[in-house]
């Protein structure tokens, strides 16, 4: 059983696939993070100074870029003052450097045609819809949980955008495999929305940052393909099944002393 019920998240999907024994020390157990990756710090500041800009712009009243700089700025103090360290990314990049980083970043994605004036319908929006198995046509117990970046409305239809900070610009296999973007339709169809559109904007941690912004296409078989990945893990979940994934992702693990303890 899920800490916060029966819920699961694109997240959890994600890690469970990275490593499962991550997601037992992380879900399951419940067990204290050894440190904060910066990355993750990064990218959720990031995220909390954008939600801030669209806020602005859903009351259709332009937002003070200071002020939206303001809270990136907070949340990374934040991240850097609380009880668990923040660990430097991969290439050592301290936490003024990220902060510098973060916002040039800012001040390119605010910028950028697409972070000007729009009709947004939502900022961090939340859903809760049901899953099923796609063999049998049967509910699951736990219902997929989620938040949507940003839902705008162009020439009619909604458009939901995932926000994402990358040390380079999205491959074409990352824009049409990735599976938040595959859970954002499917949960769309099942709220009722009718013909949405799915779009990446990435914003690249490069010398010279840059914003990426992909429109992609999901059809019913990548539907069917995160059920049958929700579906699977949840089973796997349900029996028990735990195991450490050695390799790339150990560095940035904040259970890895103890995964290395437990050998």
């Amino acid at each position: 059983m899920k800490p916060d019920g029966l819920h699961f998240s694109v997240t959890q999907l994600k890690t469970w696939m990275l490593c499962p024994k991550r997601f037992e020390y992380r879900y399951i157990a419940g067990a204290d993070p050894e440190f904060v990756p910066m990355p993750l710090a990064f990218g959720s500041a990031f995220h909390t100074a954008l939600a801030h800009h669209y806020q602005w712009l859903m009351r259709e009243e332009p937002a003070p870029v200071d002020e939206v700089k303001q809270r990136f700025l907070d949340a990374m103090t934040l991240a850097k003052n609380g009880p668990v360290p923040l660990q430097e990314d991969e290439e050592g990049t301290g936490f003024e450097d990220a902060v510098k980083k973060g916002l040039q970043m800012l001040d390119v994605t605010l910028s950028h045609p697409t972070a000007q004036p729009v009709k947004v319908v939502g900022v961090e929006q939340p859903f809760v819809v049901d899953l099923y198995d796609v063999e049998t046509g049967e509910v699951i117990d736990e219902k997929l949980k989620g938040v949507i970046d940003l839902v705008i409305e162009e020439d009619g239809h909604r458009v939901l955008v995932e926000h994402k900070t990358s040390s380079k610009k999205y491959t074409l296999d990352q824009l049409i495999f990735d599976t938040q973007l595959s859970a954002y339709g499917f949960a769309a169809e099942q709220l009722g929305w009718g013909e949405v559109g799915l779009r990446f904007s990435v914003t690249t941690k490069t010398k010279s940052p840059a914003v990426q912004v992909e429109d992609v296409r999901r059809d019913d078989g990548d539907q069917a393909d995160f059920l049958r990945q929700a579906a699977g893990v949840l089973k796997a979940v349900d029996a028990g099944v735990s195991f450490p994934v050695r390799g790339w992702a150990c560095k940035s693990c904040p259970y890895r002393s103890r995964c290395q303890e437990d050998r």
